[in-house]
């Protein structure tokens, strides 16, 4: 199975139809957090899915019939703030019924002990979505067709369905798809988020080399046993520029908080305070896509050259968060600031599609303690010894490269 990502430009209609889907998948999914959540406080057991769904179905014409009536005496400046300016009816009944079953397994994991207590949505958060029935979703090379966009059967008017994607040619055309969703971040970038079955990707399986690589992950470089050196993501100018710009966005954006509240103004009516979020959000996404557009770069250099085998780490990330040194706070900030776990999915998820072969180390196993040459264990090595010298060999060598190199040996050995 893989996933599809693609920016969508819709036109000023179509974004006031989407906004309006999403507004009312967040007020479905907090009606129904308050229902099951009435069950838990009173120590009950909670209805099945299917009976969360019959009574949601009744709500949902009582809530109509109160919007209906609240509007009468609204202007509609005041209908569009409270989230009154659409109906359950007008929106698409599979994302409420998806939205539904989203928040009904959201408790169901947390009695698995699987996750923490459900929280409910809020309408202008950064990121959300709604689900699009995958038998009514259909695309072309530039467009793709939603549901419910223009609720009219005039032709002419059915037109606001398709919307623009950004890339030409990159979801395929003409098959079946899996959990199409639309996402918006920021409250300003669109996305389609559609998976396929893993036979219709046009991507094919690469004729290998015989060369093996090993890995190795550290805070500040990704370090290859080809000698290759990436800096971390974190350690280029780029991103410490763009990371400046976010922290001052976001101290102006508090201040703008602090003023609205110390003239009893709400925050949907302060303009400065709304125009200073979409610049914030606006230097929030840079950061984001800078560190995914390093990891790209990273894993397309490593796949160029064409290995038969890749060993990485295992790292048990949420131990070292744990860890207590003098330098504990330094450590985790930078551990939250590098996104291990997404490079190492990445690189599993791309060699396995093209053929090469992901070899994963132990989770204990010392790559960096060892001796790439002769195999001697150097038990007293500090994480501030980025030399590596072994006592018994004599071998001098970068502590990076060499633990690079035993995780080579470790996946020919294995």
């Amino acid at each position: 199975m893989y996933t599809y990502k693609v920016m969508i430009h819709p036109n000023n209609k179509q974004f006031t139809r989407i906004r309006l889907t999403l507004n009312k998948c967040v007020e479905c999914n907090n009606i129904v957090y308050d229902y099951l959540d009435s069950f838990i406080k009173n120590n009950e057991k909670i209805p099945s899915c299917s009976d969360v769904r019959k009574w949601f179905t009744i709500q949902k014409q009582i809530k109509d019939k109160e919007t209906l009536e609240k509007r009468c005496n609204m202007t509609n400046k005041e209908s569009r703030d409270k989230h009154l300016d659409t109906l359950f009816y007008d929106v698409s009944n599979d994302a409420l019924k998806q939205e539904i079953k989203d928040t009904y397994n959201s408790f169901v994991r947390f009695f698995k002990k699987l996750s923490n207590y459900p929280i409910r949505k809020k309408f202008n958060s950064y990121k959300s979505s709604f689900y699009v029935d995958p038998f009514k979703i259909r695309f072309t090379d530039k467009k793709v067709r939603l549901e419910k966009i223009s609720t009219s059967r005039k032709l002419n008017r059915q037109i606001l369905n398709w919307v623009n994607l950004a890339e030409k040619d990159r979801i395929p055309v003409g098959i079946s798809y899996y959990n199409p969703r639309v996402v918006i971040e920021g409250n300003e970038r669109l996305y389609i988020v559609v998976s396929v079955d893993a036979s219709n990707s046009p991507k094919n399986k690469i004729t290998t080399t015989n060369n093996t690589i090993g890995i190795d992950l550290n805070i500040k470089s990704v370090v290859t046993s080809d000698e290759d050196y990436y800096k971390s993501v974190t350690k280029t100018k780029t991103y410490k520029k763009a990371v400046k710009k976010e922290k001052r966005a976001q101290r102006k954006l508090s201040r703008r908080y602090i003023k609205s509240k110390e003239l009893n103004k709400s925050l949907k009516e302060s303009k400065n305070y709304i125009k200073e979020r979409k610049i914030k959000n606006k230097y929030t996404r840079r950061v984001t896509h800078l560190k995914d557009n390093y990891i790209d770069y990273i894993i397309k250099s490593i796949i160029d050259n064409k290995p038969k085998r890749v060993c990485i780490e295992d790292l048990d990330v949420n131990g070292m968060k744990k860890k207590k040194d003098k330098k504990a706070k330094q450590i985790r900030r930078c551990l939250q600031q590098n996104p291990f776990r997404k490079l190492l999915t990445k690189l599993t998820y791309r060699c396995e599609r093209i053929g090469i072969m992901v070899v994963k180390a132990d989770r204990y196993y010392s790559s960096s303690k060892l001796c790439s040459n002769c195999g001697n264990k150097k038990s007293d090595l500090k994480l501030s010894d980025r030399v590596y010298i072994c006592p018994k060999c004599g071998l001098k060598i970068d502590r990076d490269y060499n633990a690079a190199l035993n995780l080579k040996k470790y996946a020919l050995a294995n």
